[in-house]
């Protein structure tokens, strides 16, 4: 690729963005923010690391099924 296609690739992923509606959820992680006992319970439950796990696990698992199906396509594998 060149990086004039690169750039209109960048350019309609933008607007494809922008065309996407706001969340619904900020309301609600704005109001969980200021609770005052979240930083002792992220102490017992340590939410932030739960979360990063599972993004990874979530990567890894979507990563062996692209490859599975690239493989299945050019019948590398049955």
């Amino acid at each position: 690729m060149t990086i004039a296609n690169i750039g209109i690739v960048l350019v309609f992923l933008t607007f494809a963005i922008a065309l996407l509606p706001e969340s619904p959820f900020t309301v609600f992680t704005m109001a969980i923010q200021n609770l005052p006992y979240l930083d002792v319970l992220n102490w017992f439950i340590p939410v932030s690391e739960i979360v990063a796990i599972g993004q990874v696990w979530l990567l890894a698992v979507t990563a062996f099924y692209i490859a599975s199906l690239i493989l299945r396509w050019i019948k590398a594998i049955q």
